[in-house]
Protein backbone atom coordinates (compact mmCIF):
# COMPACT_ATOMS: atom_id res chain seq x y z
CA UNK A 1 0.00 0.00 0.00
CA UNK A 2 2.79 2.45 0.84
CA UNK A 3 4.17 2.07 -2.70
CA UNK A 4 0.88 3.31 -4.15
CA UNK A 5 0.79 6.21 -1.68
CA UNK A 6 4.36 7.13 -2.61
CA UNK A 7 3.62 7.07 -6.34
CA UNK A 8 0.44 9.16 -5.95
CA UNK A 9 2.28 11.59 -3.67
CA UNK A 10 5.08 12.02 -6.20
CA UNK A 11 2.67 12.76 -9.02
CA UNK A 12 0.74 15.20 -6.84
CA UNK A 13 3.96 17.07 -6.07
CA UNK A 14 4.68 17.39 -9.79
CA UNK A 15 1.10 18.49 -10.52
CA UNK A 16 1.21 21.16 -7.81
CA UNK A 17 4.61 22.48 -8.88
CA UNK A 18 3.52 22.72 -12.54
CA UNK A 19 0.24 24.38 -11.54
CA UNK A 20 2.15 27.05 -9.64
CA UNK A 21 4.34 27.72 -12.68
CA UNK A 22 7.54 26.10 -11.43
CA UNK A 23 9.66 25.21 -14.46
CA UNK A 24 8.50 21.85 -15.80
CA UNK A 25 12.04 20.49 -15.84
CA UNK A 26 12.63 21.49 -12.23
CA UNK A 27 9.28 19.98 -11.25
CA UNK A 28 10.18 16.66 -12.87
CA UNK A 29 13.66 16.59 -11.32
CA UNK A 30 12.21 17.22 -7.85
CA UNK A 31 9.62 14.53 -8.49
CA UNK A 32 12.41 12.18 -9.55
CA UNK A 33 14.27 12.80 -6.30
CA UNK A 34 11.16 12.11 -4.22
CA UNK A 35 10.38 8.94 -6.15
CA UNK A 36 14.00 7.79 -6.02
CA UNK A 37 14.34 8.35 -2.27
CA UNK A 38 11.20 6.29 -1.70
CA UNK A 39 12.27 3.30 -3.80
CA UNK A 40 16.07 3.37 -4.08
CA UNK A 41 19.14 3.57 -1.80
CA UNK A 42 20.74 7.01 -1.99
CA UNK A 43 23.86 5.68 -3.72
CA UNK A 44 21.76 3.92 -6.39
CA UNK A 45 19.70 7.07 -6.89
CA UNK A 46 22.81 9.21 -7.42
CA UNK A 47 24.18 6.66 -9.87
CA UNK A 48 20.91 6.64 -11.78
CA UNK A 49 20.89 10.44 -12.01
CA UNK A 50 24.50 10.41 -13.23
CA UNK A 51 23.76 7.73 -15.83
CA UNK A 52 20.75 9.67 -17.14
CA UNK A 53 22.75 12.91 -17.18
CA UNK A 54 25.47 11.56 -19.46
CA UNK A 55 23.21 9.48 -21.72
CA UNK A 56 23.35 10.34 -25.42
CA UNK A 57 19.55 10.15 -25.64
CA UNK A 58 19.24 12.79 -22.90
CA UNK A 59 21.42 15.29 -24.67
CA UNK A 60 19.84 14.58 -28.03
CA UNK A 61 16.44 15.51 -26.58
CA UNK A 62 17.94 18.59 -24.89
CA UNK A 63 19.45 19.68 -28.20
CA UNK A 64 16.17 19.03 -30.00
CA UNK A 65 13.94 21.00 -27.62
CA UNK A 66 16.46 23.84 -27.25
CA UNK A 67 16.85 24.19 -31.02
CA UNK A 68 13.09 24.33 -31.55
CA UNK A 69 12.75 26.96 -28.81
CA UNK A 70 15.60 29.02 -30.27
CA UNK A 71 14.03 29.02 -33.74
CA UNK A 72 10.67 30.04 -32.26
CA UNK A 73 12.15 32.92 -30.27
CA UNK A 74 14.17 34.20 -33.23
CA UNK A 75 11.01 34.22 -35.37
CA UNK A 76 9.29 36.35 -32.74
CA UNK A 77 12.16 38.73 -32.05
CA UNK A 78 12.75 39.46 -35.76
CA UNK A 79 9.06 40.00 -36.52
CA UNK A 80 8.99 37.15 -39.03
CA UNK A 81 6.01 35.51 -37.28
CA UNK A 82 3.93 38.68 -37.73
CA UNK A 83 5.11 38.97 -41.34
CA UNK A 84 3.83 35.44 -41.97
CA UNK A 85 0.32 36.31 -40.80
CA UNK A 86 0.19 39.70 -42.55
CA UNK A 87 1.27 38.34 -45.94
CA UNK A 88 -1.21 35.48 -45.57
CA UNK A 89 -3.97 37.97 -44.84
CA UNK A 90 -3.44 39.55 -48.25
CA UNK A 91 -4.10 36.25 -50.02
CA UNK A 92 -6.94 34.57 -48.13
CA UNK A 93 -10.53 35.80 -47.61
CA UNK A 94 -11.73 36.52 -44.07
CA UNK A 95 -13.62 33.23 -43.80
CA UNK A 96 -10.47 31.25 -44.35
CA UNK A 97 -8.21 33.72 -42.60
CA UNK A 98 -9.81 33.29 -39.16
CA UNK A 99 -8.67 29.65 -39.36
CA UNK A 100 -5.31 30.21 -41.04
CA UNK A 101 -4.11 32.98 -38.71
CA UNK A 102 -4.02 30.77 -35.57
CA UNK A 103 -2.68 27.91 -37.69
CA UNK A 104 0.25 29.99 -38.95
CA UNK A 105 1.03 31.37 -35.51
CA UNK A 106 0.77 27.79 -34.28
CA UNK A 107 3.87 26.82 -36.28
CA UNK A 108 5.70 28.57 -33.45
CA UNK A 109 4.49 26.38 -30.55
CA UNK A 110 5.19 28.66 -27.58
CA UNK A 111 3.28 28.64 -24.32
CA UNK A 112 0.32 31.03 -24.44
CA UNK A 113 0.95 31.72 -28.12
CA UNK A 114 -2.78 31.95 -28.82
CA UNK A 115 -2.58 35.53 -27.55
CA UNK A 116 -0.54 36.49 -30.63
CA UNK A 117 -3.24 35.37 -33.04
CA UNK A 118 -6.29 36.48 -31.02
CA UNK A 119 -6.26 40.17 -32.10
CA UNK A 120 -6.10 39.27 -35.80
CA UNK A 121 -8.80 36.60 -35.43
CA UNK A 122 -10.91 39.23 -33.66
CA UNK A 123 -10.60 41.70 -36.56
CA UNK A 124 -11.31 39.14 -39.30
CA UNK A 125 -14.13 37.57 -37.28
CA UNK A 126 -15.83 40.95 -36.94
CA UNK A 127 -15.91 41.24 -40.73
CA UNK A 128 -18.00 38.05 -40.77
CA UNK A 129 -20.23 39.09 -37.86
CA UNK A 130 -18.89 36.37 -35.56
CA UNK A 131 -19.78 36.29 -31.88
CA UNK A 132 -16.97 36.22 -29.33
CA UNK A 133 -17.44 32.56 -28.40
CA UNK A 134 -17.03 31.43 -31.99
CA UNK A 135 -13.86 33.49 -32.43
CA UNK A 136 -12.43 32.04 -29.22
CA UNK A 137 -13.16 28.50 -30.44
CA UNK A 138 -11.52 29.13 -33.82
CA UNK A 139 -8.45 30.67 -32.19
CA UNK A 140 -8.03 27.62 -29.95
CA UNK A 141 -8.94 24.87 -32.38
CA UNK A 142 -7.00 25.82 -35.48
CA UNK A 143 -3.91 26.75 -33.48
CA UNK A 144 -3.70 23.37 -31.75
CA UNK A 145 -5.22 20.64 -33.95
CA UNK A 146 -2.36 20.80 -36.53
CA UNK A 147 0.01 19.94 -33.67
CA UNK A 148 -1.31 16.38 -33.89
CA UNK A 149 1.40 15.88 -36.50
CA UNK A 150 3.54 19.01 -36.50
CA UNK A 151 7.18 17.81 -36.22
CA UNK A 152 8.27 20.88 -34.22
CA UNK A 153 5.66 20.28 -31.48
CA UNK A 154 7.77 19.43 -28.44
CA UNK A 155 5.23 17.03 -26.91
CA UNK A 156 5.14 15.00 -30.13
CA UNK A 157 8.95 14.92 -30.21
CA UNK A 158 8.96 13.74 -26.58
CA UNK A 159 6.40 11.02 -27.38
CA UNK A 160 8.61 9.79 -30.21
CA UNK A 161 11.71 9.77 -27.98
CA UNK A 162 10.09 7.96 -25.07
CA UNK A 163 8.25 5.30 -27.10
CA UNK A 164 11.03 4.78 -29.64
CA UNK A 165 8.56 5.24 -32.51
CA UNK A 166 9.96 7.12 -35.49
CA UNK A 167 8.64 10.70 -35.62
CA UNK A 168 7.86 10.54 -39.34
CA UNK A 169 5.88 7.33 -38.78
CA UNK A 170 3.82 8.97 -36.03
CA UNK A 171 3.10 11.89 -38.34
CA UNK A 172 1.90 9.53 -41.06
CA UNK A 173 -0.49 7.78 -38.67
CA UNK A 174 -1.89 11.10 -37.48
CA UNK A 175 -2.89 12.42 -40.92
CA UNK A 176 -6.46 10.97 -40.93
CA UNK A 177 -7.14 12.30 -37.41
CA UNK A 178 -5.90 15.74 -38.46
CA UNK A 179 -8.12 15.70 -41.55
CA UNK A 180 -11.16 14.84 -39.44
CA UNK A 181 -10.27 17.48 -36.85
CA UNK A 182 -9.91 20.20 -39.48
CA UNK A 183 -13.22 19.22 -41.10
CA UNK A 184 -15.01 19.29 -37.74
CA UNK A 185 -13.47 22.68 -36.97
CA UNK A 186 -14.90 24.00 -40.22
CA UNK A 187 -18.34 22.52 -39.63
CA UNK A 188 -18.62 23.81 -36.06
CA UNK A 189 -16.82 27.12 -36.44
CA UNK A 190 -17.06 28.32 -40.04
CA UNK A 191 -19.96 26.70 -41.87
CA UNK A 192 -22.55 29.28 -42.87
CA UNK A 193 -20.32 32.23 -42.02
CA UNK A 194 -19.91 34.83 -44.76
CA UNK A 195 -19.79 34.36 -48.51
CA UNK A 196 -17.15 32.96 -50.78
CA UNK A 197 -14.93 35.96 -51.42
CA UNK A 198 -12.81 36.38 -54.51
CA UNK A 199 -9.23 37.20 -53.60
CA UNK A 200 -6.56 38.12 -56.07
CA UNK A 201 -3.30 36.54 -54.99
CA UNK A 202 -0.50 38.96 -55.81
CA UNK A 203 2.97 37.57 -56.29
CA UNK A 204 4.44 40.15 -53.91
CA UNK A 205 2.47 38.79 -50.95
CA UNK A 206 2.90 35.16 -51.95
CA UNK A 207 6.64 35.69 -52.19
CA UNK A 208 6.71 37.41 -48.80
CA UNK A 209 4.85 34.51 -47.22
CA UNK A 210 7.03 31.82 -48.80
CA UNK A 211 10.25 33.60 -47.85
CA UNK A 212 9.09 34.08 -44.24
CA UNK A 213 8.00 30.45 -43.99
CA UNK A 214 11.07 28.99 -45.75
CA UNK A 215 13.25 28.20 -42.67
CA UNK A 216 10.40 26.26 -41.03
CA UNK A 217 9.51 24.56 -44.31
CA UNK A 218 13.11 23.43 -44.83
CA UNK A 219 13.25 21.98 -41.31
CA UNK A 220 9.93 20.15 -41.75
CA UNK A 221 10.98 18.66 -45.11
CA UNK A 222 14.33 17.51 -43.71
CA UNK A 223 12.59 15.80 -40.76
CA UNK A 224 9.59 14.20 -42.44
CA UNK A 225 10.88 13.36 -45.91
CA UNK A 226 14.64 12.95 -45.54
CA UNK A 227 14.61 11.57 -41.99
CA UNK A 228 17.17 14.04 -40.65
CA UNK A 229 17.37 14.27 -36.85
CA UNK A 230 15.13 17.03 -35.56
CA UNK A 231 17.81 19.16 -33.90
CA UNK A 232 20.00 19.06 -37.03
CA UNK A 233 17.08 20.00 -39.29
CA UNK A 234 16.04 22.85 -37.01
CA UNK A 235 19.64 24.07 -36.80
CA UNK A 236 19.76 24.23 -40.60
CA UNK A 237 16.46 26.12 -40.64
CA UNK A 238 17.79 28.56 -38.03
CA UNK A 239 20.99 29.19 -39.98
CA UNK A 240 18.86 29.92 -43.03
CA UNK A 241 16.79 32.38 -41.00
CA UNK A 242 19.98 34.13 -39.83
CA UNK A 243 21.07 34.46 -43.46
CA UNK A 244 17.70 35.98 -44.38
CA UNK A 245 17.35 38.52 -41.57
CA UNK A 246 19.65 40.59 -39.41
CA UNK A 247 19.41 39.40 -35.82
CA UNK A 248 20.66 41.85 -33.21
CA UNK A 249 23.09 40.67 -30.59
CA UNK A 250 20.75 42.00 -27.91
CA UNK A 251 17.91 39.84 -29.28
CA UNK A 252 20.06 36.72 -29.04
CA UNK A 253 21.08 37.54 -25.48
CA UNK A 254 17.46 38.18 -24.49
CA UNK A 255 16.22 34.80 -25.75
CA UNK A 256 18.96 32.68 -24.13
CA UNK A 257 17.11 32.42 -20.77
CA UNK A 258 13.97 31.18 -22.53
CA UNK A 259 15.94 28.59 -24.49
CA UNK A 260 17.68 27.53 -21.29
CA UNK A 261 14.34 26.95 -19.58
CA UNK A 262 13.18 24.73 -22.43
CA UNK A 263 16.48 22.79 -22.37
CA UNK A 264 15.94 22.24 -18.64
CA UNK A 265 12.49 20.83 -19.44
CA UNK A 266 14.04 18.24 -21.75
CA UNK A 267 16.72 17.37 -19.19
CA UNK A 268 14.11 16.95 -16.44
CA UNK A 269 12.01 14.70 -18.65
CA UNK A 270 14.87 12.28 -19.25
CA UNK A 271 15.95 12.27 -15.59
CA UNK A 272 12.39 11.49 -14.51
CA UNK A 273 11.96 8.79 -17.15
CA UNK A 274 15.20 7.07 -16.13
CA UNK A 275 14.46 7.18 -12.39
CA UNK A 276 11.00 5.73 -13.00
CA UNK A 277 12.53 2.85 -14.92
CA UNK A 278 15.37 2.13 -12.49
CA UNK A 279 13.24 2.39 -9.34
CA UNK A 280 10.61 -0.06 -10.55
CA UNK A 281 8.07 2.12 -8.74
CA UNK A 282 5.48 1.81 -11.47
CA UNK A 283 5.77 -1.97 -11.78
CA UNK A 284 2.73 -2.08 -9.53
CA UNK A 285 0.72 -0.57 -12.37
CA UNK A 286 1.71 -3.47 -14.61
CA UNK A 287 0.78 -5.96 -11.90
CA UNK A 288 -2.64 -4.38 -11.34
CA UNK A 289 -3.27 -4.31 -15.07
CA UNK A 290 -2.51 -8.02 -15.38
CA UNK A 291 -4.44 -8.91 -12.22
CA UNK A 292 -7.62 -7.19 -13.35
CA UNK A 293 -7.14 -7.94 -17.05
CA UNK A 294 -7.54 -4.31 -18.11
CA UNK A 295 -8.01 -3.99 -21.86
CA UNK A 296 -4.92 -2.00 -23.03
CA UNK A 297 -6.78 0.72 -24.97
CA UNK A 298 -8.70 1.64 -21.81
CA UNK A 299 -5.52 2.84 -20.11
CA UNK A 300 -3.98 4.18 -23.32
CA UNK A 301 -7.00 6.47 -23.65
CA UNK A 302 -7.93 7.31 -20.06
CA UNK A 303 -4.53 7.98 -18.46
CA UNK A 304 -3.21 10.46 -21.08
CA UNK A 305 -6.61 12.14 -21.37
CA UNK A 306 -6.96 12.65 -17.62
CA UNK A 307 -3.36 13.74 -17.06
CA UNK A 308 -3.53 16.12 -20.01
CA UNK A 309 -6.70 17.67 -18.60
CA UNK A 310 -5.31 17.81 -15.05
CA UNK A 311 -2.06 19.53 -16.03
CA UNK A 312 -3.04 21.67 -19.02
CA UNK A 313 0.60 21.36 -20.18
CA UNK A 314 1.43 18.99 -23.03
CA UNK A 315 5.12 18.23 -22.33
CA UNK A 316 4.82 17.10 -18.70
CA UNK A 317 1.48 15.42 -19.46
CA UNK A 318 2.92 13.16 -22.17
CA UNK A 319 5.99 12.46 -20.01
CA UNK A 320 3.95 11.36 -16.99
CA UNK A 321 1.45 9.43 -19.13
CA UNK A 322 4.08 7.44 -20.98
CA UNK A 323 6.11 6.87 -17.81
CA UNK A 324 3.08 5.06 -16.40
CA UNK A 325 2.16 3.21 -19.58
CA UNK A 326 5.62 2.09 -20.71
CA UNK A 327 5.97 -0.28 -17.75
CA UNK A 328 2.95 -2.18 -19.06
CA UNK A 329 2.87 -1.86 -22.85
CA UNK A 330 5.25 -2.18 -25.76
CA UNK A 331 4.45 0.79 -27.96
CA UNK A 332 3.98 0.55 -31.69
CA UNK A 333 3.05 3.55 -33.88
CA UNK A 334 -0.72 3.23 -33.36
CA UNK A 335 -0.45 2.91 -29.56
CA UNK A 336 1.95 5.87 -29.37
CA UNK A 337 -0.38 7.99 -31.51
CA UNK A 338 -3.42 6.94 -29.46
CA UNK A 339 -1.77 8.01 -26.19
CA UNK A 340 -0.46 11.25 -27.68
CA UNK A 341 -3.79 12.20 -29.30
CA UNK A 342 -5.77 11.59 -26.11
CA UNK A 343 -3.26 13.55 -24.04
CA UNK A 344 -3.29 16.42 -26.51
CA UNK A 345 -7.06 16.80 -26.56
CA UNK A 346 -7.19 16.47 -22.78
CA UNK A 347 -4.73 19.35 -22.47
CA UNK A 348 -6.52 21.32 -25.20
CA UNK A 349 -9.80 21.54 -23.27
CA UNK A 350 -8.21 21.99 -19.84
CA UNK A 351 -9.08 25.29 -18.10
CA UNK A 352 -5.45 25.26 -16.88
CA UNK A 353 -4.18 25.36 -20.46
CA UNK A 354 -2.50 28.77 -20.84
CA UNK A 355 -3.77 29.28 -24.40
CA UNK A 356 -7.31 28.58 -23.16
CA UNK A 357 -6.88 31.13 -20.39
CA UNK A 358 -5.48 33.92 -22.57
CA UNK A 359 -8.03 33.28 -25.32
CA UNK A 360 -10.95 33.41 -22.89
CA UNK A 361 -9.52 36.55 -21.30
CA UNK A 362 -8.97 38.31 -24.63
CA UNK A 363 -12.42 37.55 -26.02
CA UNK A 364 -14.09 37.99 -22.60
CA UNK A 365 -15.78 34.59 -22.71
CA UNK A 366 -16.47 32.12 -19.91
CA UNK A 367 -15.16 28.56 -19.94
CA UNK A 368 -18.61 27.05 -20.50
CA UNK A 369 -19.29 29.41 -23.41
CA UNK A 370 -16.17 28.20 -25.24
CA UNK A 371 -16.92 24.59 -24.23
CA UNK A 372 -20.19 24.68 -26.21
CA UNK A 373 -18.11 24.30 -29.36
CA UNK A 374 -14.75 23.05 -28.08
CA UNK A 375 -16.02 19.96 -26.24
CA UNK A 376 -18.30 18.67 -29.07
CA UNK A 377 -15.46 19.19 -31.57
CA UNK A 378 -13.07 17.28 -29.30
CA UNK A 379 -15.53 14.41 -28.72
CA UNK A 380 -16.27 14.15 -32.44
CA UNK A 381 -12.58 14.04 -33.39
CA UNK A 382 -11.71 11.49 -30.70
CA UNK A 383 -14.74 9.39 -31.71
CA UNK A 384 -12.97 8.87 -35.00
CA UNK A 385 -9.35 8.88 -33.82
CA UNK A 386 -9.64 6.41 -30.93
CA UNK A 387 -11.33 3.55 -32.87
CA UNK A 388 -9.05 4.16 -35.87
CA UNK A 389 -5.88 3.80 -33.78
CA UNK A 390 -7.24 0.78 -31.89
CA UNK A 391 -7.93 -0.98 -35.20
CA UNK A 392 -4.34 -0.33 -36.27
CA UNK A 393 -2.80 -1.68 -33.03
Amino acid sequence: MWEIIGIIGTFLIIFILVKYKVNIGVSLILGSLVLGLLFLPVARLMQAIFDASIAISTWELVATIASIAFLNFVYQSTGKSKELAESLGRMIPSKGLVAFIPLIFGVLPVSGGALFSAPLVDVEGDKLGMERERKAFLNMWFRHVPHLLYPLETALVIASFLTGVNLATMILYQIPVLAVGMAIGYLIGLRGMGKNEQVSIKWHYARSFLVSFLPILVAVILITILGVKVFIAVLIGTILLFVMVRVKRGDIVSIIPGVGKMALVAFGIMIFRHIVGVSGALDIVAELTKTYAVWPPVLLVSIPLLIGFALGESSPAITLSLSILLVTYQFGPAAACLAYTCMYFGHLISPLHLCFAVTSEYFQTGTMQVYKRLVPATVATLSFGIPAMILLM
